[in-house]
Parts: C-alpha cells; structure tokens; sequence
C-alpha cells in the first residue's frame, strides 16, 4: 500500500513523506518537498538509494483544479510526475523513458481521516 503524508512549512513550502509497504515492510520511501521559487513551483523528492541520495527537482508543468504535472526532461526516470484528483482518490503516475522505452506507473491513494 502506498501512503502520502503532507504539511505546510510556510507560504511557499509543503514537506511530505511518501512510502509502500508491502505485508508489513516498507519497501520504498522518499522525501518530498513542494517550494515555490522565483521561476515556478518545483516538485523535489530525495529517495536515499537513488541519485546519491540528492534531491531531484521537477518543475509544474501544467496545472488545474483536478490535476498538477510536473516534469524535469534530463531525469533518468521518471521525467514527468502527474497526479490527478477524483473523489476521495488521488492518483500519482510516473512516467517516461527508461533503457530507451516507454515505461509509466500509477499509484491509487484514498484520503484516510
């Protein structure tokens, strides 16, 4: 199961946590943080067993009540990061090349009170 955890820093920053468990492990995990700078709003996780645990910024792309795409093209993969609302679901999807093919994963979420 993957769980997202958000919280407001301040007016141009949210931190969050993100994780899959799977029969009780934590099988992946990663910081994430959303800033919004001078030149747009960026989308930056840190995952410790990729990129040599440095963050890794994705810029917002496109953007509407339902929907925020975030892309950062040199990346390895994914380059573009999307999620979508409807209903009590959120939907991340990354996307992109990998070893030269198409390569796309969606995560469900559902709010927990």
């Amino acid at each position: 199961m993957l769980s997202e955890t958000w919280a407001k820093q301040n007016d141009s920053t949210f931190t969050g946590e993100s994780y899959y468990e799977n029969q009780g492990d934590t099988v992946f995990s990663e910081k994430i943080r959303i800033e919004e700078h001078l030149d747009g709003l960026f989308y930056i996780p840190t995952v410790s067993n990729q990129n040599d645990g440095k963050p890794v910024s994705f810029k917002l792309i496109k953007s509407g009540k339902s929907k925020a795409v975030f892309e950062n093209k040199q990346h390895d993969f994914p380059q573009k990061i999307t999620y979508s609302i409807a209903g009590d679901s959120i939907t991340a999807e990354i996307s992109g090349m990998q070893n030269g093919a198409p390569k796309r994963e969606i995560f469900v979420m559902r709010r927990s009170d």
